[in-house]
């Protein structure tokens, strides 16, 4: 539930019409989160990139519906402050996903912290803004490096091992709606990929009983883009609802995917942008 900061009206008023002014709105979201009653229980959860934004928020989400849940990230610091917030069960595992050639070797180490993996989610990413003028052989290789070579190489360890769980498993990858618009960066570039890959990915182990699908959010309030909900959620460059989407939502999504409810939506993408790729 997102709430307001306890502020005098008169200056909350003040502050919003200032925002106003300045970007063309205001817009306060809540999001009605769904408790289904423990539909994860017993399930063993990798969540790459988990220790903030979407993945954090879909860490917690699976925690309490009874998941066991290991999230990864490269800062370690960061890694402690979100297990410590998130309490519980919750384990975590120091991992740059771009560093391929650990993937075997951390899948690994995963399952045998969780006892198995049962639901992965490849939310780890890298983002970058730079025009396609000014993209060098660094950012084209730090964006790719994440974003698809990481999540093949982990996919690939991770659904070998899948397709011998007797009751099946779920791999989501979280991608983006710029691999579904016209892009000539690295990042929307990468997202095309990653959009590909989760459909021939799903089409080739459907027969293992490994269940693959993905998310694509739009603009998310998250520490990337420094989008603060609880002040204002609005975004009229983009959105046809006028906001941005939450990590909560993303969140709400990614359980759904994960659950029996969804064992026949193989190989789908679904969008989270509040229109934004409307015609």
């Amino acid at each position: 539930m997102i709430t307001q900061k306890r502020i005098p009206k008169f200056l909350f008023y003040l502050k919003n019409f200032i925002k106003f002014i300045r970007k063309g709105g205001v817009v306060y979201v809540n999001v009605g989160q769904l408790a289904h009653g423990e539909i994860l229980r017993d399930k063993h959860v990798l969540v790459t990139g988990g220790s903030s934004g979407i993945g954090y928020s879909i860490a917690k989400k699976f925690l309490s519906e009874g998941a066991n849940v290991l999230i990864t990230g490269r800062d370690e610091q960061k890694l402690l402050n979100a297990a410590k917030s998130l309490g519980g069960s919750i384990r975590y595992l120091i991992w740059d996903v771009s560093n391929t050639a650990l993937a075997h070797k951390q899948i690994q180490k995963a399952a045998e912290i969780l006892g198995g993996i049962d639901i992965l989610v490849n939310n780890a990413g890298a983002y970058s803004n730079v025009s396609f003028s000014s993209v060098n052989e660094k950012i084209w290789d730090t964006i790719m490096d994440t974003n698809i070579k990481g999540v093949f190489f982990i996919c690939q360890a991770a659904a070998h091992q899948m397709i011998h769980n007797t009751n099946g498993a779920k791999i989501i990858n979280i991608t983006s709606i710029r691999g579904f618009e016209g892009d000539c960066t690295p990042y929307g570039i990468s997202k095309w990929g990653a959009n590909g890959f989760t459909k021939g990915l799903a089409r080739d182990f459907i027969s293992k009983n490994v269940i693959v699908n993905g998310i694509a959010p739009g603009v998310t309030a998250t520490e990337v883009n420094g989008i603060d909900v609880k002040e204002n959620a609005y975004a009229g460059y983009e959105p046809k609802n006028n906001r941005v989407a939450l990590p909560e939502e993303i969140a709400e999504i990614a359980l759904f995917l994960a659950s029996d409810a969804a064992n026949n939506i193989v190989g789908q993408t679904i969008i989270c942008d509040g229109g934004s790729t409307l015609v």
